[in-house]
């Protein structure tokens, strides 16, 4: 690791413009992005609904059952359809990470840990599908108790009686889990190890939560039909799946959370098994449950006479890239090639395919599918897409225009740092690992009051240069600087330095580690 000397009178001059408070910015050559960066930022802002109080249990049919018409709200913002007064489990794990590079933190955690709190052994540990902004439950969604005449809500107590009928989908419980520890590398808030509430929806989602829906005993979960009778995947229109490839990614990815989680709590065993458990359910996927004679694509889906489905089947199909369940290689190039065959342009272009959803949020999915895999293009094809349909009709119309559904302004604004310019955290370590994804239309991009943990930091990204500067903190900051390619050096600050390769996803990459003490900036160039 490169060590650059402190810069006393850089740190003194620097530090006292700095403001931890300050909103998070993109310069750029490509105009288009950057004012829609700021909107995007802007936007997700209005979603906020922390310190404020307005109504509960409001949706399209008008005032549901518990409807209050002022209450206080607690940190939250709102994640679903804006003409209902919620925010849903699918939604808030999709904008989590935009949530914090906006500020939400705290709106982050509370929300999470209500979601914990309401994962109970009375819903087999599920948690309820949708709360409102106090922190209750969402009423649409859940079931009708008796005496809904009077009914003004559900107690802190109430218990779920076997049978009854509510929202619920597999791959939610296991992204709660997934994206928990997400926001413990952007944050290194202690609070995602050490909340009881929170641990044990972590321990229950991936043992008891498993067994209790896994009837055939192959170790995956198994839906029930719709989505009020549990489905297996998030796919809610179509065949109504078995089991399905976008539950088994996000319990893949569970199984490594959980696995991070445990050895955060120094539990070393305990993590390796369930590193062991994530490997075997991946090996499984690749080598048996995905695999149809007739094809070599992926099956997606077991459907409910048991018989593997070979077909696109929208978000059933592209989670599976998209939580790196698929082994990098020909098969998965393929099938990357198969999902942007079967999607086309787009809804409402010249080229919509039959498998092109109507909902703008489902597109949100697809840059963060094609990134990983530095399919660079396919994945800004999707980011402008979606900008260029944000004043467009939502498919429900009660939403509004696309760019009225919040997840559009929460993704894009993650899409850039994670995405374009492959920003990693590890906040809990001081790390922030980088690698250039900008396609033809976008030279450069300069980000601005980026917050890891206690680190606020600026990131210039071109595609042979970083520059990285710990603007405000109080201490190191390591930066592992990559780009795609085999090269043998890079210069720090000008100097010739030895780069170690290793593979990212199947493509090999070139990085050098540099420590940055307070003030200091790195520029690194191949």
């Amino acid at each position: 690791m490169i060590k650059l000397a402190f810069n006393t009178l850089l740190l003194l001059l620097f530090i006292p413009f700095c403001s931890f408070a300050q909103e998070i910015s993109l310069k750029s050559d490509n105009k288009y992005l950057e004012e829609n960066f700021t909107w995007a930022v802007q936007k997700a802002n209005t979603w906020k609904m922390t310190g404020k109080s307005g109504e509960i249990n409001r949706h399209e049919g008008g005032e549901g059952l518990g409807y209050k018409a002022e209450v206080k709200f607690i940190p939250s913002y709102w994640a679903g359809y804006a003409h209902r007064s919620a925010y849903y489990i699918r939604d808030f794990v999709h904008q989590i990470d935009g949530a914090h590079l906006v500020g939400m933190d705290e709106e982050n955690f509370a929300m999470m840990e209500k979601f914990a709190e309401y994962t109970t052994e009375d819903k087999k540990w599920y948690s309820w599908w949708a709360l409102n902004f106090d922190g209750s439950v969402f009423t649409l969604d859940a079931p009708n108790p008796p005496g809904i005449g009077t009914y003004q809500g559900y107690p802190s107590d109430f218990v779920n009686k076997p049978g009854e009928s509510f929202v619920r989908e597999i791959p939610a419980m296991f992204e709660l889990v997934e994206k928990a520890w997400k926001s413990y590398l952007w944050t290194g808030d202690r609070r995602y190890i050490e909340d009881e509430k929170l641990w044990r929806m972590y321990e229950k989602v991936v043992t008891d939560f498993v067994s209790l829906h896994d009837s055939d005993g192959n170790g995956i979960p198994e839906g029930q039909g719709d989505i009020f009778q549990g489905s297996s995947t998030y796919n809610e229109a179509d065949i109504h799946p078995l089991e399905a490839g976008d539950a088994i990614g996000s319990q893949y990815q569970a199984y490594l959370a959980y696995a991070a989680f445990l050895s955060e709590r120094n539990l070393k065993q305990q993590a390796k098994e369930q590193e062991k458990n994530a490997a075997a359910l991946k090996d499984y996927f690749n080598t048996n449950w995905s695999v149809v004679e007739v094809t070599n694509l992926y099956a997606s889906a077991t459907t409910s006479s048991h018989e593997k489905y070979p077909f696109f089947n929208k978000e059933t199909s592209w989670f599976m890239p998209m939580k790196l369940l698929t082994e990098p290689g020909p098969r998965n190039e393929a099938y990357l090639d198969f999902i942007s065959e079967e999607l086309g342009d787009g809804v409402g272009t010249a080229n919509a395919k039959k498998g092109s959803p109507a909902n703008i949020e489902a597109y949100t999915y697809l840059p963060d599918t094609y990134f990983p895999y530095g399919r660079v293009d396919e994945a800004w094809k999707w980011m402008k897409y979606i900008i260029d349909e944000k004043e467009k009709p939502h498919y429900v119309t009660k939403q509004g225009n696309n760019g009225n559904y919040p997840e559009v302004s929460f993704t894009l604004v993650s899409q850039v740092v994670e995405g374009l310019m492959g920003i990693e955290p590890n906040a809990a370590e001081l790390t922030i690992s980088t690698i250039p994804r900008l396609p033809a239309e976008i030279q450069y991009l300069a980000l601005s009051n980026l917050k890891i943990g206690e680190h606020t930091i600026e990131v210039y990204q071109s595609k042979n240069k970083t520059e990285i500067t710990n603007s405000a903190s109080s201490s190191p900051l390591t930066c592992n600087i990559r780009f795609y390619g085999e090269h043998k050096h890079m210069f720090a600050n000008g100097k010739k330095t030895k780069a170690k390769t290793a593979m990212l996803n199947g493509k090999i990459y070139s990085f050098i580690s540099v420590q940055l003490n307070p003030g200091e900036k790195v520029v690194a160039t191949l």
